[in-house]
């Protein structure tokens, strides 16, 4: 088993939320994430079918009914994010450590994020 130290420093090879969904780590939290919740993420992958929130603070209503008050189910971004902290408070209450949790950020979809030039990024 590596020591933490050998991580200092270098790139993690494996994070959980970039990985192809085709991962049977991700395969197998969808299946239960569906099975509890009765929800299916459809035709989208795993990080699209939770960037909203949605199934993930279904889920939490799931384990413990009272703990989300409020699911915002607006289409937009500021939405999504007031979901995930919902998640993640959640979470805390039933014991979890932030350092157990993800970043709302791992969710965000990337692909579509304006990518800066390396010339717009020299100094003169």
């Amino acid at each position: 088993m590596a020591s933490p130290a050998a991580d200092i420093g270098q790139p993690h090879q494996r994070h959980l939320l970039s990985e192809s969904a085709s991962e049977p780590a991700f395969l197998e939290a969808q299946k239960w994430i569906e099975a509890v919740t009765g929800r299916c993420f459809g035709d989208k992958d795993f990080r699209g079918g939770l960037e909203n929130g949605i199934l993930l603070c279904e889920l939490l209503s799931s384990i413990k009914p009272s703990l989300v008050k409020k699911i915002n189910r607006l289409p937009t971004p500021i939405a999504g994010l007031d979901n995930l902290s919902v998640f993640l408070r959640g979470c805390e209450e039933l014991g979890l450590k932030g350092s157990q949790l993800f970043d709302p950020g791992d969710l965000q979809d990337t692909s579509t994020r304006p990518k800066a030039k390396v010339a717009d990024c020299s100094r003169s």
